[in-house]
């Protein structure tokens, strides 16, 4: 009799803990275990979010054949489709295993081009190089050294194209993230975390946080993160200017001083380029985003619990046992029983909330 009662005490503790998960404002595709959340206000993920600042930046360099690589779902490539016709820019995409979001774009946008290939891959399909190269694909130094070395090599003695980057701030700026680990030579990868989660501020892996299939397990130290694979680009070249507009995981840019078009895109990104008050709005944008991880993490796990407690309420229902405490508890507690089969079932229900 005790531990049924203790049982029940400790069901119903549980059960409780449901009013607060309903209640927290927290989108509702994070409270579901397989989550991806893409959506801008949540991850603001997609370069499609520098969009105002971009494409004047794009428009000073006279862009007129433009290569993103990684374009994943699209957002960004129907910007650029839709800038490209005031500006008359041929626009190529590059997405190894495109979705069907983007499938479904190249349907309806014929004038795009889809190179279903690496970056490397790529570029090494091209006859010449693009005035201007968006690079959003793998977020690892080795991946993206490569395919810089690539660029470098391919401009031979002449200029290199306008850059953009993705992802030169906080988590990939000093760590290492892998699409597919087994495509990187052992000997270039770091140490990796599977299915884990980081956080600002832990240079490790933490408990809680964004989570990663494939992360390296440390942050910081060489040959690790997008900036630092860019930054060491610069160090073998003179003439090269970076600037890094600090949210959204942060936009690089990145040209050669001596392009007759440079003063004018240095002049559009200097206010944004490590703006202060940014790198402030993007930490807080970062922590909440943070928090808004482990919060769903802990709803799923309670979520779990009490789906194995409503499990076992509901098989106790079915019980003779609970039939027989239920009428021995009646007299002891003077026509007031410490439980009934009704306060059960109206629990399962949801009655009374």
């Amino acid at each position: 009799m005790k531990l049924l009662r203790s049982c029940l005490v400790g069901i119903f503790k549980g059960i409780s803990v449901i009013g607060w998960a309903e209640a927290y404002s927290l989108p509702s595709d994070l409270m579901t275990a397989d989550a991806e959340v893409t959506d801008a206000l949540q991850w603001g993920y997609s370069l499609a979010n520098f969009g105002e600042i971009m494409q004047p930046c794009l428009d000073a360099a006279g862009t007129k054949t433009l290569l993103e690589i990684g374009s994943f779902r699209g957002e960004l490539t129907e910007e650029l489709l839709d800038w490209a016709k005031g500006s008359g820019a041929e626009i190529s995409t590059v997405e190894p295993l495109p979705p069907n979001d983007l499938l479904d774009l190249v349907k309806r946008r014929p004038e795009l081009t889809l190179i279903e290939d690496t970056g490397v891959g790529a570029l090494e399909s091209l006859d010449s190089l693009p005035d201007t190269i968006i690079i959003d694909g793998d977020h690892n130094y080795f991946t993206l050294t490569q395919e810089l070395n690539k660029i470098a090599g391919m401009s031979g003695d002449g200029p290199l194209p306008f850059l953009l980057f993705h992802d030169v701030c906080w988590p990939h700026e000093r760590r290492d993230t892998y699409y597919a680990p087994e495509r990187i030579p052992e000997s270039e990868r770091q140490p990796l975390g599977h299915d884990c989660t980081i956080s600002p501020g832990n240079p490790g892996l933490s408990d809680g946080g964004l989570p990663y299939e494939w992360a390296a397990d440390h942050e910081g130290g060489p040959k690790n993160g997008v900036l630092t694979a860019i930054e060491d680009f610069m160090a073998d070249r003179d003439g090269l200017q970076l600037a890094v507009v600090p949210v959204f995981f942060g936009m690089g840019l990145l040209w050669e001083t001596s392009a007759p078009w440079a003063d004018e895109v240095a002049r559009l990104i200097a206010p944004f380029d490590r703006n202060p008050v940014m790198i402030r709005a993007e930490a807080n944008r970062v922590a909440h985003l943070v928090r808004g991880h482990v919060d769903a993490a802990e709803i799923r796990k309670l979520n779990a619990r009490l789906a194995r407690q409503e499990e076992l309420l509901a098989r106790m229902l079915q019980s003779r046992a609970l039939g027989i405490a239920e009428r021995r508890s009646n007299p002891k507690q003077r026509g007031n029983p410490i439980f009934t089969r009704q306060e059960i079932q109206d629990l399962l229900d949801r009655k009374g909330e």
